[in-house]
């Protein structure tokens, strides 16, 4: 009988946020898979937080995934194939693998196209929910995302900055590589400003004023403008 691929979120950075029902994935697995950046260190904060939420995770048959961050579809398409081929061969053995990825898998998630190629080639797959880094933040802050009759828009800032309607309350994720475009952009003209940066982490550090923010935050920053 194969195995079945779970893709588990582990929250934005505290490892009290990790769910109890991610907790229980991690704890019925039989390998743990993640994905990491850097060639010459497989590091991984999403291991790192679900190592702090349980004790099993270290205990565990683990699976780094080299998954770099490139621009380019085709490249990107190689190493999602790259993986779902280390993957295929733990499921076809009868493993089930839970696949460890920051905030929440169903928002900006390198294992979407993942879980595609693994789904078209008849895999089990499941996504487990988690908190997503700006719920989390918005909590750090104590404010609302959205009241009333509000709306709500989460704009991914490395792929482009563009006009979007005054009525929205706006989210910036991935912002770090396009701060300083971001903070002179007319997207933030007139709104109440906040960033964090580590979310829930020891290296948290939070921003109630545009200026207040640094050019160079670190890649972990969401800004909320209100």
């Amino acid at each position: 009988m194969k195995g079945k691929l779970y893709c588990v979120g582990v929250g934005p950075g505290d490892p009290e946020l990790v769910t109890i029902k991610a907790l229980r994935v991690m704890e019925e697995a039989d390998v743990i898979a993640y994905p990491y950046a850097d060639k010459d260190a497989k590091d991984s904060t999403a291991y790192e937080i679900a190592a702090a939420a349980s004790d099993c995770v270290r205990t565990k048959e683990s699976l780094p995934i080299y998954s770099p961050m490139v621009l380019d579809a085709d490249e990107r398409m190689k190493y999602h194939r790259m993986a779902a081929a280390s993957i295929e061969a733990l499921l076809d053995a009868g493993k089930s693998v839970a696949y460890l990825t920051l905030g929440d898998p169903t928002v900006y998630c390198t294992y979407t196209p993942l879980r595609d190629l693994l789904a078209k080639d008849g895999h089990l797959t499941e996504y487990i929910p988690g908190v997503t880094s700006f719920c989390a933040v918005a909590a750090r802050l104590g404010i609302s995302l959205a009241d009333g009759a509000e709306s709500l828009k989460i704009i991914p800032a490395a792929v482009g900055l563009s006009r979007h309607e005054e009525k929205n309350n706006l989210v910036f994720m991935k912002a770090a590589s396009r701060m300083k475009a971001l903070k002179e952009s007319e997207l933030l003209a007139g709104r109440q400003v906040y960033a964090v940066t580590d979310c829930g982490m020891e290296t948290e550090k939070i921003y109630c004023d545009v200026k207040e923010i640094p050019d160079d935050a670190g890649y972990f920053t969401v800004v909320v403008a209100r």
